[in-house]
Formats: structure tokens, C-alpha cells, sequence
């Protein structure tokens, strides 16, 4: 056991490499369900909503003890933690069809960003949605004033284009030629893209498709960034309490497909001849498919309790520092008070890393880069929680906004789910059940 197990026994928690985990619902049960859904993950609870529209009852099987997928948050010492630096883009076109964001009570940071470079850090804000920040962002030393042009320009022209614009023709094409072709410079992309979409894509190199920089850019744009008052679970938890005739069984592993039928790994054979969703990476499943595994892209996310109040105004910070560890960090109950469930003072802070790490001493230096960035007393921090999350992304190329339902149909009435399908997003999941249990009621 490591010294921060010792120290810390109950916060050291390491993300198995399948990756879903309580048991939010169980319905009536179905002796004999038609259709299976395997997977509780946001794709699989729209699939089951979208079956139940159509007046089926499916069976909705999780191997873990929870609905959610990768959408997780635990209670660690009075705090809410997010498996993983998560925000949800309220102007997503599946969040707009699916959620009730007033119910989730989803605040939102401020749009535009805290720097910290090895030498100076500064702060600035999008001129376009606060334009009283016209003269500071100006002024940052972000970019170059042509950057800002640039900047300023490609936003007003994604917020022109239809969602689908975003990905015709830019689905193979990388981040960063993408940025380069527009003629940004080194210093803003250092600065500002590196850290932040290196954030969300959970790459450096910018290697992701251009489509997906410019979907998220756009949805960035047009929308907020928030949190849930209650933590991003609350967004499975939401689906789920609008399922009425789903049999949800948790802690259920499914071994294999054999043809209509879904066998557990108990050995327990389910006909599901009305249909099956696979709402999970298939491979395993159905070995056929071995070479159709799914690469998945990993992080490590620590979280830390400072005794002093850090105020950074909502903005998420952007470590553009090759010598430090951090990628992002963020004041998570500045956003959501909710985060803290008691009345301490101070500040939760979530930490997302460049890279993961391998050693626990590793926390102890990216607590002290913390303190550098932060600039809160040595004292101040007390460790929380580390995450090591072996699956956060798929790792994608080409990507796609969309794809005719029966697109994913592998076998007579069997049909796939997943972000892996369309593109690494919570909106490329919850669309991906939809077209799924829309392909299926058409077979």
C-alpha cells in the first residue's frame, strides 16, 4: 500500500479498465423481454427510452452496480467528485433533446480561460459573449492581436454553420494542421489550444480530427460549459427516472451473443429475439468482432481541498508550462456550490494531468505545481482523490456527426451504441442510441 493509501485509505480509487459502475432503478420484471439493451451508459438509457416511445418494454443490462457509463460522480469527505474533469455543453443537440437542465440545475464557467506560462499568467474572456472584456482580451498576451482576428472570425463562422458543417470535410483532416492552415500562431496555440482542447480531447498533439475541434468550438460558442448541481451523474440519473416500463438489471455481466439469444456470464441464456443494442465496446461479445476493438484514450484526475478560498472568477485555468504536470485546473464549488456538501470554506479543486501518471510521488509534484500555479499558501492543500481512468475517450479517425440508423446493424437484429460509433462526446453517445433504437424498430 502506497503512503497515499495510508494517508488517505478511503480516497485512492483506481478506475478498472471496464469502467461502469449503484444501482440508480429496477422496474416490474419481464419474464421473456423482446429486446436487450446491453449497456447502461447514456447510450443505452436513450436506446431504452426510444424503445419505450415505440411501446416496447426492453431489458436494460450493466455489469457494474450503476447506471451511468463514464458519467460518475462519488461522495469523498463531503465532496462531490466527478470521475474525471467533466463539463456538460448545454448546446448540444442531443442535451437540448434529452435533458431538463433547469432540473439539473446546471451552472455554467465563465467563456474564456486563466493562462499560467512558466513566466507570467493572465486571464481572458471571450469579447463576443462578454464584450465588456473587449479591452483586456485585447490586451492578453494569449496571441498575437492577428489571433484574436482569427479567433473572433472562426467563431462567428461556426456559429453560421449547421452542426453538420462542422464535420463535412474536416472528419480526416488534424486539429492542429486545421490551426495551422488558418494561420494561428505558435504562441496562441501553445497557450490556448494545447491546454484546452489537449483538455477535452485528452491529447497534446492535437492529432484528433479537425471536425471535432470545430463541433466543439462551435458548441462552445453557442452554449455554456457547465456542471450539474449534483454532480454529472445526475445526467444518467435523469434518464433513468424517465424510464417506465425498462427492466434495469445492474451488477449483470453478459458473456456473449449467440445469435437472438444473450447469454450471462451466470450462464443464464435471455431470448431476445425482438432485438439486441450493444451499448458497450461489442469485441468481447460477439468474437467475431475481435479485430473491431475499440482504442481508448486514458487520464488521471486528482482532486485537492484548499483551506483558503481560490477565486478564479469561473474560468477554467490553462497550463501552458512544459515543466509542470497540470494540463487544467478548476474551482469546481465556485461554479456549483454544490460540490461542497457542507458549509467548510475553501475551494474544491479538480485537476486533470498531461499525461497519466505512474508513480504516487507523482501527486506530491503536482501538488507543489499546483501551489506554483495557484499561488495559495504550502499549507493549503490536503489531497483527496486520485482517478486513473483507463477508458475516457475512444480514440477516433475519421469521426462522424451522424450515420443512417442502420448503419450500426451487425447481424439480422443486432445493432451497435456508443460515442465509439460517431465521435468521442456525450452527444455523439446519446445520438448513437437513438439512431440505434431507431435502426432497430425499422428492421
Amino acid at each position: 500500500m502506497s503512503l497515499e493509501q495510508r494517508e488517505h485509505p478511503r480516497a485512492f480509487i483506481n478506475i478498472p479498465s471496464d469502467f461502469r459502475i449503484f444501482a440508480v432503478k429496477s422496474f416490474s420484471q419481464v419474464p421473456n423481454p423482446q429486446i436487450t439493451i446491453i449497456g447502461a451508459g447514456a447510450a443505452g438509457l436513450i436506446a431504452a427510452l426510444e424503445l419505450e416511445k415505440a411501446g416496447h418494454s426492453p431489458l436494460l443490462l450493466e455489469a457494474t452496480d450503476r447506471v451511468g457509463g463514464r458519467l460518475k460522480t462519488d461522495v469523498v469527505d463531503g465532496f462531490l467528485l466527478d470521475r474525471g474533469f467533466q463539463v456538460l455543453l448545454t448546446d448540444y443537440p442531443e442535451v437540448k433533446r434529452y435533458l431538463d437542465l433547469d432540473a439539473l440545475g446546471v451552472k455554467t464557467f465563465r467563456p474564456g480561460g486563466h493562462v499560467h506560462t512558466r513566466q507570467m499568467h493572465f486571464r481572458f474572456a471571450d469579447p463576443l459573449r462578454e464584450p465588456a472584456q473587449i479591452i483586456r482580451s485585447t490586451l492578453s498576451p494569449v496571441g498575437t492581436l492577428s489571433d484574436k482576428i482569427k479567433l473572433a472570425r472562426l467563431g462567428f463562422n461556426l456559429r453560421t454553420h449547421s452542426v453538420e458543417d462542422c464535420f463535412k470535410g474536416y472528419t480526416e483532416k488534424t486539429t492542429i494542421d486545421y490551426l495551422w492552415s488558418l494561420g494561428f500562431s505558435e504562441q496562441i496555440v501553445d497557450r490556448f489550444f494545447r491546454p484546452f482542447f489537449g483538455g477535452i480531447f485528452l491529447e497534446q498533439e492535437l492529432r484528433t480530427p479537425a471536425a471535432m475541434f470545430r463541433f466543439i468550438f462551435k458548441m462552445f460558442g453557442s452554449g455554456g460549459a457547465g456542471l450539474p448541481a449534483g454532480g454529472v451523474e445526475d445526467i444518467p440519473k435523469q434518464l433513468a427516472s424517465r424510464l417506465k416500463s425498462t427492466e434495469i438489471r445492474c451488477n449483470t455481466s453478459v458473456a456473449e451473443i449467440d445469435e437472438q439469444t444473450v447469454v450471462l456470464a451466470d450462464g443464464t441464456r435471455i431470448d431476445s429475439s425482438g432485438g439486441i443494442i450493444i451499448a458497450c465496446p461489442p469485441a468481447k461479445l460477439m468474437p467475431r468482432l475481435a479485430g473491431a476493438e475499440v482504442t481508448w484514450k486514458s487520464t488521471t484526475n486528482l482532486y485537492f481541498y484548499s483551506n483558503r478560498r481560490l477565486k478564479e472568477n469561473r474560468l477554467i485555468n490553462l497550463v501552458s508550462d512544459p515543466t509542470s504536470l497540470i494540463n487544467t485546473f478548476a474551482v469546481l464549488d465556485e461554479v456549483a456550490n454544490g460540490y461542497k456538501l457542507t458549509q467548510q470554506g475553501g475551494s474544491l479543486i479538480s485537476v486533470t494531468l498531461r499525461e497519466n501518471i505512474t508513480r504516487d510521488s507523482q501527486i506530491g509534484q503536482a501538488e507543489q505545481d499546483l501551489l506554483r500555479h495557484s499561488q495559495l499558501p504550502n499549507d493549503s492543500l490536503r489531497f483527496l482523490a486520485r482517478y486513473d481512468i483507463a477508458q475516457a475517450l475512444p480514440e477516433l479517425s475519421p469521426v462522424a456527426y451522424r450515420r443512417d440508423a442502420t448503419h450500426t446493424r451487425i447481424a439480422g437484429r443486432v445493432f451497435l451504441a456508443g460515442d465509439h460509433q460517431l465521435n468521442g462526446s456525450l452527444d455523439a453517445a446519446m445520438r448513437s442510441g437513438r439512431l440505434a433504437a431507431e435502426g432497430l424498430l425499422r428492421v
